[in-house]
């Protein structure tokens, strides 16, 4: 789903920020740090065809990324970027549409 998005889309979905495994325990044991973020899609990146800068793999190679990293900006106007093997529940937000009065109200404005 993540590819068919395009700037402008606001979205929604949670973002696996850490996974921590417990080996002391057999079978090892798994959680995950997660987030929610919401905003609007500035760019949808496929890293395969506009790939990331050398020094961004060098300073975190631990990174796990995938193809698309998804860039948006947030409410609070910060941007933040996102790969899509780590977004879960991602569900794009439609515009409500206005009412008709809201609409007539609207053209009514002064300018």
């Amino acid at each position: 789903m993540i590819a068919q998005l395009t700037a402008g889309n606001k979205v929604k979905f949670q973002y696996v920020k850490a996974r921590n495994r417990n080996y002391d325990t057999f079978p090892c044991t798994t959680s995950y740090e997660v987030e929610a973020y919401e905003g609007n899609v500035l760019e949808v990146r496929d890293i395969v065809t506009r790939k990331l800068d050398k020094e961004t793999v060098y300073r975190r190679p631990e990174i796990e990324r995938s193809q698309f990293l998804l860039v948006v900006q947030t409410p609070d106007n910060k941007i933040k970027s996102f790969y899509d093997g780590r977004i879960i529940n991602l569900e794009e937000i439609k515009p409500v549409p206005k009412s008709f009065l809201r609409r007539t109200l609207d053209k009514l404005k002064v300018k």
